[in-house]
């Protein structure tokens, strides 16, 4: 044995299978977040806005020429019902939504977006680098998003926003556990300047083995028509209910 090892022809065959089989390896680690990244894809395009219904409560706090004002809403989303009527405002501040109030929200109500893990799939299919975390978890990194991922204001914000996707798993399933986009600095509509937002978003695995949006923050500051100011946004998610798939 020992002369058959310090052969050359021998050794010089098993240095090529010692490198082939580190090839095979290392291909197997680079593939492995590319694999990941593909299974949470599949995911997030496996459900919808149409899922479940659920109330949403909006904590804000707005500051605008050293003036703070808080506000407090709670609303219903209930996909099953006309799209005018999806969005249901039911409390502003603990009390009833005044008139006005209910008529500004039902005119608004057509531009908003419906929030949920199905709007991850906008962007997971795109090009990323992944690292890992102190938790552990797989963190993908997206330096730019796909136009009409990010809006503010009714501004496409998209071209200046970046976006960290934290994977973790529940059940020995992988799910985005955490979700945190940010926003470098610019002008919207010409007469206002975005100084800095960030955003970030939680989710939780739920019982039909579907990931549920639990959370989102918010944190922006900017200025314009001669007024500076920020807003920090707290939105809460509760009492899914999740919907049975018309035929």
């Amino acid at each position: 044995m020992k002369n058959l090892i310090t052969n050359p022809l021998t050794r010089a065959a098993i240095a090529g299978v010692a490198v082939w089989l580190a090839s095979i390896f290392m291909a197997h680690g680079q593939n492995k977040p590319d694999d990941l990244k593909q299974r949470i894809l599949a995911q997030a395009q496996s459900v919808s806005a149409d899922d479940y219904a659920f109330t949403r409560t909006i904590r804000t706090e707005q500051t605008s020429n050293g003036k703070t004002e808080q506000n407090v809403s709670v609303e219903k989303f209930d996909p099953t019902k006309p799209a005018e009527a999806r969005w249901t405002l039911t409390s502003v501040d603990g009390a009833p939504p005044s008139a006005d109030v209910l008529k500004t929200f039902r005119t608004e109500s057509a531009k908003r977006r419906f929030p949920g893990y199905y709007r991850l799939a906008g962007y997971l299919g795109t090009p990323a680098t992944a690292s890992t975390d102190s938790h552990g978890r797989t963190v993908f990194h997206f330096a730019a998003l796909p136009k009409d991922t990010v809006k503010m204001m009714d501004s496409d914000v998209s071209q200046n926003a970046a976006a960290d996707a934290s994977v973790s798993e529940a059940n020995g399933a992988p799910f985005v556990e955490q979700v945190r986009i940010t926003v470098r600095p610019m002008r919207l509509k010409l007469i206002m300047k975005l100084d800095q937002f960030e955003s970030t978003a939680r989710y939780r695995m739920g019982p039909e083995g579907k990931p549920l949006l639990m959370e989102q923050t918010s944190d922006m500051s900017g200025s314009g028509m001669g007024q500076e100011g920020g807003a920090h946004t707290v939105a809460t998610y509760r009492d899914y209910r999740a919907l049975a798939k018309q035929r």
